[in-house]
């Protein structure tokens, strides 16, 4: 378990600084795909998403407003689950599904992609 033993200033602020996620979030070289269940949920995600579209990576929020965190209607579990397929199909084997209703989806990827010059050069392509 990371520890950053105090607050995030004076003393304990390098803990925090090397321990804390958030801290770190230059780091991140993959894309991401962040799921929020409630709003709430949304406000606890939007520091990663905002922080990782103002670096310029590849970020993608997903919001079900009226979901639990064990995702248990048919709809709800779906949107996550397929979302999921698709991401990861996508992000590390260069898949896209013939699916048309999710073209805007593949246009948007493609356009992280292509905005990311650590993923653009990485990602299989068909």
């Amino acid at each position: 378990m990371l520890s950053t033993a105090g607050p995030p200033y004076g003393e304990t602020l390098s803990a925090w600084l090397t321990n804390s996620p958030s801290f770190n979030v230059i780091k991140v070289e993959a894309a991401v795909r962040l799921e929020g269940y409630s709003v709430p949920a949304a406000l606890e995600e939007w520091e990663w998403y905002s922080s990782l579209t103002q670096l310029g990576k590849p970020v993608e929020f997903v919001l079900l407003p009226r979901a639990t965190h064990l995702l248990v209607k048919p709809w709800e579990r779906m949107i996550s689950q397929q979302g999921n397929v698709d991401w990861f199909a996508f992000w590390l084997k260069g898949e896209e599904d013939a699916d048309p209703t999710k073209r805007q989806q593949y246009e948007r990827w493609r356009s992280l992609r292509a905005s990311s010059p650590k993923q653009a050069s990485g990602v299989p392509t068909k």
